[in-house]
């Protein structure tokens, strides 16, 4: 056998070994859940939902992955343009794996082929109180990104924030943000061969069913032990506000920091998608 031939068939038993692996784990990932997307907004709970999942994960198949955070904490040496979701759209079949898998917490609407097959998990908040917290949170608060290209944009948003204000603030941004927003989740939502959806107020006021509902829709196991633990760390209904990053977490908070004129105005321009997501007027 000349050595050309022995090298060729040496590479072909190496290839099949290789491949061979893909197939046992390919085999191995189909014994696992189904992976679930959990699309949700900024100032809904992050630190609660981070908790949740991290105990979640235990004891089960499942690992969570936020793609977001990691991107974040990379800085620069990662450039995936303003918006991570196009990046993550583009790299979608080396990044989401459709068993195994808890993609947490997606606050951007987020779409690839096969992303129907994915669980749904939907948490939203009113979007009204959205907006007022995102006003906080983004004219004073929030902890600059790490990134160069994306810390130029986010000063010159933080003092376009704080130049106009809070009511013309959530009137522009009603129109600019959260309408194609919602409106993007309610199209994942009719999409999704399996979906749930949660609003911000279970969470507030009854915790212990907010948890229930996702473990059971995840197929997992949570004692009531773990469930009071996650209780007290949620507090999501606190007494006093300060003009922090973590905010009081009560709902209709709109209504103490909007002019009347501006909440009328507000209910107008959001009429729709507070009747899709069944919020009160």
């Amino acid at each position: 056998m000349q050595l050309s031939e022995i090298i060729d068939r040496t590479k072909t038993k190496l290839k099949n070994v290789v491949v061979g692996r893909k197939v046992l784990q390919a085999d191995k990932n189909l014994t696992k859940p189904r992976s679930a997307i959990f699309y949700t907004t900024h100032k809904c709970a992050s630190s609660f939902v981070g908790n949740l999942f991290d105990l979640l994960v235990k004891n089960s198949q499942y690992e969570l992955v936020d793609y977001p955070s990691s991107i974040w904490a990379l800085g620069n040496k990662i450039n995936p343009g303003q918006n991570y979701e196009a990046f993550l759209e583009k790299a979608y079949s080396d990044l989401y794996s459709l068993h195994g898998k808890i993609y947490a917490p997606q606050r951007k609407y987020l779409d690839f082929p096969g992303r129907e097959r994915f669980k749904h998990i939907f948490f939203l908040r009113d979007p009204r109180d959205v907006l007022v917290s995102a006003y906080f949170s983004l004219g004073f608060t929030h902890s600059k990104p790490k990134n160069n290209a994306s810390l130029n944009k986010f000063i010159q948003t933080r003092n376009d924030i704080q130049s106009q204000g809070i009511d013309n603030y959530v009137l522009g941004d009603a129109e600019s943000w959260i309408i194609p927003l919602y409106k993007q989740y309610k199209h994942l939502r009719e999409t999704a061969e399996e979906s749930i959806y949660l609003r911000y107020d279970l969470f507030a006021y009854d915790t212990a069913e907010f948890i229930k509902k996702i473990s059971d829709f995840l197929q997992l196991e949570i004692s009531e032990k773990n469930i009071e633990s996650l209780i007290r760390k949620a507090r999501p209904v606190q007494a006093t506000e300060a003009m922090k990053h973590k905010r009081s977490g009560r709902s209709g908070q709109y209504l103490e920091k909007l002019q009347p004129t501006t909440i009328d105005k507000l209910n107008n321009i959001l009429s729709e998608i507070l009747l899709d997501w069944e919020f009160e007027l």
